[in-house]
C-alpha cells in the first residue's frame, strides 16, 4: 500500500489556504515581491513545523499565526514604513464585482480603494494587523487575537483605534465616502477590497 511523504501530507494540508496566506501578507506588508517572499517563508516554516501540529488549534489559526509572524519578523527587518502605494503601481487590480456600474461611479471606487489602501498603509503594524485579519480576512475577533497572541480586549482596542485612526485620514477626502451626510462605513469598504 502507497503511504502518503510528509511533502504530499504538507501539500494537501497547505492547499486550501495559500492564497489566503498570500493576500494576508500582501496587504500587510503592500508589496507583490515581499508578499511572496514573507508566504513562501511562512509555507516553509509552517512545513518544517509540520509534525509539531496537533491539531490543538484549526489549521487556518495555526498558519496565519506563523504568517504574522512573518511580516513582523520582514517589518522589524526594514524598519521603516512599508508603502501600499508600490501595490497600486506595480499594477495590482483588486476585484471589482460591480461590472455593471458607470464609468464615473468605477472610477470614483477605484479612487476610494487607493484612499483606503493608502490610508491603511499609514497605520503602524500594530494596528495594521487587526484591521487585515478582521475586517479584510474576515477572521473572528477571537481567532484574530489567537493568531496575534494577544488578549481579545487589546484585539477589539486596537481594531477601535485603528478605524478611528483610518476615519481622520479618509476624512480628508470626504467627498467620497460621504452618503446622505455621514461617512461611509469604513469597515464595509476595507472588505469590499
Amino acid at each position: 500500500m502507497f503511504r502518503k511523504s510528509k511533502a504530499d501530507k504538507f501539500e494537501s494540508f497547505i492547499a486550501p489556504y495559500e492564497r489566503g496566506i498570500y493576500f494576508t501578507c500582501l496587504r500587510i506588508l503592500g508589496h507583490v515581491q515581499d508578499a511572496e517572499d514573507c508566504a513562501q517563508d511562512c509555507i516553509l516554516k509552517a512545513y518544517r513545523s509540520f509534525d509539531s501540529f496537533r491539531g490543538d488549534s484549526e489549521p487556518s489559526t495555526w498558519l496565519y499565526r506563523i504568517a504574522y509572524n512573518c511580516c513582523v519578523d520582514y517589518i522589524k527587518k526594514r524598519k521603516g514604513v512599508i508603502s501600499l502605494d508600490a501595490l497600486m503601481d506595480e499594477g495590482a487590480d483588486f476585484e471589482d464585482e460591480s461590472d455593471d456600474i458607470s464609468p464615473y461611479l468605477s472610477l470614483e471606487e477605484s479612487e476610494r480603494k487607493r484612499l483606503l489602501i493608502e490610508a491603511l498603509s499609514e497605520l503602524p503594524y500594530i494596528f495594521r494587523f487587526p484591521v487585515v485579519l478582521c475586517d479584510l480576512r474576515g477572521i473572528d475577533y477571537d481567532k484574530a487575537a489567537q493568531i496575534m497572541d494577544i488578549p481579545l480586549g487589546t484585539l477589539k482596542s486596537r481594531l477601535n483605534r485603528a478605524r478611528k485612526k483610518l476615519k481622520k485620514i479618509l476624512i480628508k477626502n470626504r467627498e467620497l465616502f460621504l452618503s446622505d451626510d455621514s461617512l461611509i462605513d469604513e469597515r464595509r469598504e476595507i472588505n469590499e477590497l
